[in-house]
């Protein structure tokens, strides 16, 4: 071996030598860069172990926080994210994309972050995407956890609720798909005292129906006269004495013969503290409510006009009752602010802390069988798929006589069937649609009316058609239908003839009107199935009362109208045509909070019917107020457009603006003036002077 070899010395398990040796071991010569590579490597190796450990605690977190969802919300949680999901999108707050779009966003991060964990340097980077990692992962769990630990728990709070609710659900029929949901509102009057079960002070059937897009309220009476089983003749509200809301619940249904599906059960306190959270409700008050405090009655003292209430003083409008019509009356103030409450749901609907406060407001307040997102969902989707500008109100009526002592409300089976009929079938308005001309007049004698007995009762179909004919109409007798399946008439008719077709159904009150689809085969015309609810006597319209007939009075109350006009910087109008029989009660001008904070004149004419009804006459200096969102329609006379708002195919409000001011009629509480004499004083208004 020559002077010029050289021994390399190895490290085990190294490739790279770790100093060179010349053969007589004279000089030893060390290896650049091996230092350097061996602590790279001794570095090397412990990433690697930090790398393992980040990752095991990714997926320690991962399974943590699975199982704490798990644990605390049970199997129910996947179900309600997609529940929560689907009306988030329901309402139009969350894109289409959002679904794939948000976990591919997701996913992309974690794919970065962990490409770092695994091949990164920095220890502070690889922390921070740590944390990224953990908060990606867990954040959403928890948010869903959150959300669903708080809806759940509606209607769901003790083991006596749960017992409560799960009895009501006896009673309860499920609801079908893409059919009407029956939700029964029993507001409860319980007072503290020993052996008080509370009574239903309140009964209001909600129906959403996907169909016709619409919203129907049926309210009974208090004291409607009804047969508790077990207990005998009562009133409406005792059956929640005895038998709590599952007795409520049968007893609704028996009288009405519909299947309820849902219910919700609150007290005042409960109705007052859900008006504070939305921020009050705007409410047109026909007239001027006072009882003082020393009356023996439920002391008020409201004024007219469209203003806020808050939620002591909506529930003091809605109990009271110590007018000309007593309950009547009351069912309807109640429907009113249900219905207000209803058209104003866009200004707390977006607001996520006001709904946050909402849920929780209803969990503490109520008890109800909608105790989930998932049961939530369906009655939501049903919710923003309905036309807030169709929202039909109707209330069961009755003879009030006195019995044993005791005063009631006895209504007949027709009182009952008419009311079910209205509430399961709503009248169209009749003018529905934006209108500037009208087209020719459809007569009586340009269409058919083809009238089937399905009632089981000889001749009815011969006799109901020879009286059309009397009246006009060109009759015909069709075949007997046995089968039938309807109790109450039922009139068929296209859509070009539906207001014909409401026309008939006031003749065979009571009755619904369907509008099919003309499809070929079938004959044009209008078709009548008659069922057992006719009483063989068509209903022939009276002549108009005069209390509903239209006089020029260019004059009237002028002296009082320019007396308001001077106490007010609002442009005032008046009407130069009047209803006889009505009068003026009272003039008021006042000022009202918007919801945008600001503080605005208004003024109101408040007038009475030769019945007791109140009407009346707004001017306020706001353009857009909730009052006129969601129109039925609109109509143009002389180049000025009228919003149209209709309860079922009456006219309730005439609406129209002008240089900065908007102006109103508003119908009385049972619409009792006729859509065209509301009409008419719309249309006649002229400026103060």
């Amino acid at each position: 071996m020559g002077g010029g070899t050289e021994y390399r010395v190895y490290r085990v398990g190294e490739d790279e030598p770790v100093r060179r040796v010349d053969a007589a071991g004279r000089h030893e010569q060390a290896v650049p860069g091996a230092a350097v590579r061996r602590v790279e490597r001794r570095k090397g190796s412990r990433g690697s172990r930090v790398r393992r450990w980040l990752l095991v605690l990714v997926v320690l977190a991962v399974v943590a926080t699975a199982g704490v969802l798990v644990w605390l919300y049970g199997r129910e949680m996947p179900a309600n994210f997609a529940a929560a999901y689907d009306l988030a999108q329901s309402s139009g707050r969350v894109p289409e994309w959002a679904l794939v779009g948000l976990p591919a966003a997701a996913l992309t991060i974690l794919a970065v972050v962990s490409a770092y964990l695994a091949f990164g340097r920095s220890l502070f980077i690889k922390s921070f995407g740590l944390l990224v990692v953990i908060t990606t992962l867990v954040a959403p769990g928890l948010a869903l956890g959150w959300v669903n630990g708080t809806v759940s728990t509606v209607g769901d709070r003790s083991t006596e609720v749960k017992a409560t609710v799960e009895k009501v659900r006896r009673e309860l029929r499920p609801a079908l798909p893409s059919k009407p949901v029956n939700i029964l509102l029993i507001g409860t009057d319980k007072r503290e005292e020993i052996g008080d079960h509370g009574r239903s002070d309140t009964q209001i059937l909600l129906r959403l129906d996907p169909e016709t897009k619409s919203i129907s309220m049926l309210s009974v009476p208090r004291d409607l006269r009804i047969e508790i089983p077990g207990v005998g003749f009562d009133k409406m509200n005792v059956a929640y004495t005895y038998g709590g809301a599952a007795g409520a619940v049968r007893a609704f249904s028996t009288l009405t013969g519909l299947p309820i599906n849902h219910y919700v059960e609150t007290d005042f306190g409960g109705f007052a503290r859900v008006v504070n959270i939305l921020g009050g409700v705007y409410v047109p008050v026909d007239r001027r409510y006072y009882n003082p405090p020393e009356s023996s009655w439920k002391s008020i003292n409201q004024l007219p006009g469209y203003q806020l209430l808050d939620g002591q003083h909506a529930l003091d409008l809605a109990r009271f009752r110590h007018d000309q019509q007593g309950d009547f009356n009351r069912m309807r103030r109640q429907q009113l602010i249900l219905t207000e409450m209803q058209r104003q749901s866009g200004r707390w609907s977006g607001d996520w802390r006001k709904v946050v406060r909402l849920i929780k407001a209803i969990t503490a307040q109520t008890t109800s069988d909608i105790d989930s997102l998932g049961r939530i969902k369906p009655l939501a989707e049903l919710v923003f798929q309905v036309n807030t500008s169709k929202v039909n109100t109707v209330h069961m009526e009755g003879a009030t006589p006195m019995i044993d002592g005791i005063s009631y409300v006895v209504p007949s089976q027709a009182d009952i069937d008419r009311a079910v009929a209205e509430f399961t079938q709503p009248r169209r308005a009749p003018e529905a649609v934006n209108s500037k001309t009208k087209g020719p007049a459809v007569t009586k004698s340009m269409y058919p009316v083809r009238v089937y007995n399905g009632s089981g009762i000889d001749g009815l179909a011969t006799s109901a058609a020879t009286q059309l004919s009397e009246l006009g109409y060109v009759a015909e007798v069709g075949p007997d239908v046995p089968e039938f399946p309807e109790t109450v008439t039922t009139i068929y008719a296209p859509e070009d003839l539906s207001v014909q077709a409401e026309v008939l159904a006031t003749l065979f009150s009571p009755s619904v009107v369907k509008v099919v689809t003309r499809t070929p085969g079938v004959v044009d015309g209008i078709s009548v199935f008659i069922a057992s609810s006719f009483t063989g006597s068509l209903a022939v319209t009276p002549p108009e009362e005069p209390a509903q007939t239209l006089q020029k009075a260019a004059d009237y109350a002028v002296s009082e109208w320019k007396t308001l006009a001077g106490k007010t910087p609002l442009p005032l109008m008046r009407p130069t045509v009047w209803c006889s029989g009505s009068t003026y009660e009272e003039f008021y001008r006042y000022r009202i909070n918007t919801t945008a904070g600001r503080r605005v004149n208004a003024a109101v004419a408040v007038a009475k019917t030769a019945k007791g009804g109140y009407w009346g006459i707004q001017a306020i200096r706001w353009l857009n107020p909730p009052a006129i969102a969601n129109p039925s329609g609109s109509k143009t006379v002389n180049g000025r457009r009228y919003l149209l708002f209709y309860q079922g195919s009456r006219l309730h409000m005439v609406a129209w603006r002008k240089k900065g001011t908007l102006y109103w009629v508003v119908n009385t509480l049972d619409n009792e003036l006729s859509n065209d004499v509301i009409m008419g004083i719309a249309t006649s208004f002229k400026r103060v002077k």
